[in-house]
């Protein structure tokens, strides 16, 4: 859970009263309309930031959950790599001969004079 934010409220208001006791402002004057404008701002995104936020320990935690899953994804993709290259190591490709080659070409001649003489 996140610990309330300290309130700021009483010692702000004194300072307040301090400057306007200095400047001499009056109760009506439209700067403190401004202030309290201005107060209400900062307390609404103050709340915001507190809300959305996380702690410092929320944040810790999740990086280190992070850091957790990508050991785990590295080492099973390794484990992958290694399965994979073994895998390939038995199986090695082989060219075609020529007799097959011929072969094929003699098949794809004979069928498409075939196909062009009883479908078209």
């Amino acid at each position: 859970m996140k610990p309330a934010p300290p309130d700021f409220s009483s010692t702000f208001q004194k300072a307040i009263e301090d400057w306007r006791k200095r400047h001499a402002i009056r109760d009506d004057d439209v700067i403190l309309l401004c202030l309290e404008l201005f107060q209400i701002h900062q307390k609404h995104w103050d709340e915001i930031r507190h809300r959305d936020l996380p702690s410092f320990n929320e944040f810790r935690e999740t990086i280190n959950k992070l850091k957790v899953t990508a050991a785990t994804a590295q080492n099973e993709s390794m484990t992958l790599i290694e399965e994979l290259r073994r895998y390939r190591a038995g199986k090695k490709l082989v060219a075609p001969s020529v007799a097959g080659l011929v072969l094929t070409a003699l098949f794809a001649i004979v069928t498409g004079i075939l196909i062009g003489r009883f479908l078209l």
